[in-house]
């Protein structure tokens, strides 16, 4: 078999299959945050701009002073790192097969990856972020923007009775979910950012434990049903985003961080280092090898944005 015959379609196709858009990869978090799977910008660093408000003033001379300033700009930082993958391919049947997104390797490829990003993100939702021109500070997760594992602030009136009392730990309740929608709407951050999404990322260990504290006969049982279900995906206003892997919360082994944040200010930024290629590797026998290089980088845009519910299974 001459394994120079590998042409150019099949190194298109493999490329094209490996940057398939979130919407048809199975990503947990791409289709939900603001990604540019395609970023072009040179250096190690990318940045998020934000400009201060400008006040108008009373007039109230017939001669007043021109009003003076400057609009602040805060400047965040988030930088690359770069991750790789390559395959031996058995055959140059095998090479051909790799424009076929289906395909076992190329679909193996494609996962990694999108679990690779998928990690990016979801470790940026409360790390600190650079702040400065450069990135030159740092600014820590606010502590202030988690939802404490024992609220019961707005907790369902029928949750009470099937919940443990105060101070104990509670999983995923009502009253939580309704106390972040408060917070992150009174920060009017989704104005700042229209069309906007609200996002919650969710264990289906949070839903069953909703299910079995809201009676049978309430109206938000049936609704919650239907979420577990998968015949629906939002509720309260939050789009559910299924994650088995959400973070621990710092210092513990049994509690839990759920995220949630709105879509257009997580960030994360992508750029191909090498090309994916397919090429004949001449220290193996003349084998057919794919091979991708990558960096990828995410940032948590607004602290006003991402907050976290802590929650313990009972």
């Amino acid at each position: 078999m001459d394994y120079n015959l590998i042409t150019q379609a099949d190194i298109d196709g493999f490329r094209a299959n490996l940057n398939m858009t979130p919407q048809v990869t199975e990503s947990v978090y791409l289709p939900h945050v603001d990604a540019d799977l395609a970023y072009s910008e040179p250096g190690k660093l990318f940045n998020i701009d934000t400009i201060g408000t400008s006040d108008p003033k009373k007039v109230n001379t017939v001669v007043p002073d021109s009003p003076e300033g400057i609009v602040d700009m805060t400047r965040r930082v988030g930088s690359f790192e770069s991750f790789h993958d390559g395959k031996f391919i058995e055959s140059i049947q095998k090479v051909h097969q790799l424009q076929d997104p289906t395909n076992e390797v190329m679909a193996a490829m494609r996962a990694g990856k999108m679990r690779y990003a998928d990690k990016k993100i979801r470790d940026s939702f409360f790390a600190a972020v650079r702040i400065g021109e450069s990135g030159e500070n740092t600014l820590n997760f606010p502590s202030g923007n988690l939802i404490a594992v024992n609220s019961r602030t707005r907790l369902h009136s029928q949750e009470t009775a099937s919940l443990p009392a105060s101070p104990n730990p509670l999983p995923l309740t009502l009253g939580k979910l309704l106390t972040v929608r408060e917070r992150i709407k009174r920060g009017r951050v989704m104005d700042i950012l229209p069309g906007s999404r609200l996002k919650i990322a969710v264990r289906q260990a949070d839903i069953s434990q909703l299910l079995t504290t809201i009676p049978v006969t309430s109206g938000d049982y049936a609704t919650i049903r239907r979420l577990e279900s998968g015949e629906i995906n939002s509720y309260l206003g939050f789009d559910f985003v299924w994650d088995e892997d959400v973070p621990l919360a710092a210092g513990q082994t049994d509690q839990y961080i759920l995220p949630v944040w709105i879509d257009r200010a997580m960030k994360y930024k992508s750029r191909e280092i090498h090309n994916a290629s397919i090429s004949v590797r001449g220290d193996k026998s003349n084998r057919p090898y794919a091979y991708y290089e990558t960096e990828h980088g995410a940032l948590r845009g607004w602290d006003d944005a991402v907050f976290g519910i802590i929650v313990k299974d009972l």
